[in-house]
């Protein structure tokens, strides 16, 4: 199902439609108990849980605004609206969605609805993230390719991936975001984060997907989760990111320098501030995948660039100590100054740590 950014922008706000919605009777068709009541609030079963989690809602634990058509449910932490509800349910565009809710469409019926569900039940017994053939399977990375031919960035969510609240700025620019194909998900499973794709030899292999609201704002929001709960990155089920680097596609093979760092957002810096061949091996460990892929750049030069921080200080030294076994004295430990990381330094401070 192929949208585009304007008809997303168009149904973010359905308020203009709800008037014309008989929420209750939507519930109905689509065969989703409704527990009661109150005001403009539903408390109901979660229409489309089973596509999220794989089995039907237990509890009546998701709610419904009858004013603004705004969805949430408790148990997943999650929340879209009712047009969006029905496209994933009918596997149909927002338009077609509107008529169905607004009585408009007779061809749309409980029917079509249940052989819907059918076929999704289908696809999660075929599913099977240990089968053979293609490795595992990364849970939901269709609709993120989907997703990344229709790119959008809210303003709040670009100033928070470029300056985190009470963190120092990363000064990346737009056009650096938009290159890595970084784009916004604004409902599902992955609503209020951004969403970095990985690729790998030109095949796009997972993603990684970045909370922008805070911990704070993110309980308020899930009220029925804990702090303990919260994850600033999330990746998606199924996707190994211990068998990937990022910015792998970018580098030139047999490069003069290749720097390593920790996370997406330090290649980008690095690549905005001239150093096009910098990878990331997402975290304090570097597997052996991450180790063959290096290989295969095969660079005159390494620098590690980790933060500046006892962890990073400990990371650069078990990273160096692995690529020096094939590498040997090329590899060049940078160690940044206390409390800073690659994606907060500017060029000049690049050329300072290799100089060094």
């Amino acid at each position: 199902m192929d949208i585009g950014i304007k008809e997303r922008r168009k149904y973010r706000d359905i308020s203009w439609l709800m008037p014309s919605v008989d929420v209750e009777s939507i519930l109905e068709k689509l065969d989703c108990k409704i527990a009661y009541v109150a005001g403009k609030e539903v408390r109901t079963f979660c229409p489309d849980h089973h596509l999220f989690v794989g089995r039907e809602p237990s509890d009546p634990h998701c709610t419904i605004n009858k004013e603004t058509g705004e969805t949430f449910c408790f148990t997943e932490g999650r929340g879209s609206n009712l047009v969006w509800v029905v496209c994933r349910l009918l596997e149909c565009p927002p338009k077609e969605a509107v008529k169905f809710l607004t009585g408009l469409d007779a061809d749309i019926s409980v029917a079509s609805l249940d052989i819907a569900r059918r076929r999704h039940s289908r696809r999660r017994r075929r599913y099977d993230p240990e089968r053979e053939e293609g490795g595992p399977v990364v849970k939901g990375l269709a609709g993120i390719a989907r997703d990344v031919a229709n790119r959008y960035m809210s303003d709040r969510a670009y100033q928070f991936f470029i300056h985190p609240p009470g963190k120092q700025p990363t000064n990346i620019r737009k056009e650096t975001v938009d290159k890595y194909k970084v784009f916004e998900r604004t409902w599902g499973m992955y609503a209020d984060r951004v969403i970095i794709p990985f690729y790998l030899k030109a095949d796009l292999v997972g993603f990684c997907a970045i909370d922008i609201l805070g911990k704070t704002e993110w309980v308020e929001k899930h009220p029925l989760k804990s702090e303990d709960e919260y994850r600033k990155s999330r990746n998606p089920f199924g996707f190994q990111s211990g068998e990937y680097l990022f910015g792998y596609d970018g580098c030139e093979k047999g490069c003069a320098l290749l720097i390593i760092v920790e996370g997406p957002r330090e290649v980008m810096k690095l690549t905005q501030e001239g150093f096009p061949n910098a990878v990331a091996i997402m975290g304090s460990y570097m597997s052996d995948k991450h180790h063959e892929l290096v290989t295969e750049i095969a660079p005159r030069r390494i620098a590690l660039m980790f933060d500046g921080d006892d962890a990073g200080r400990t990371t650069t030294e078990r990273v160096a100590a692995k690529l020096g076994r094939v590498f040997g004295e090329c590899t060049q430990s940078c160690y940044l100054p206390e409390g800073k990381d690659p994606k907060n330094l500017e060029r000049s401070d690049f050329w300072g740590l290799l100089k060094r």
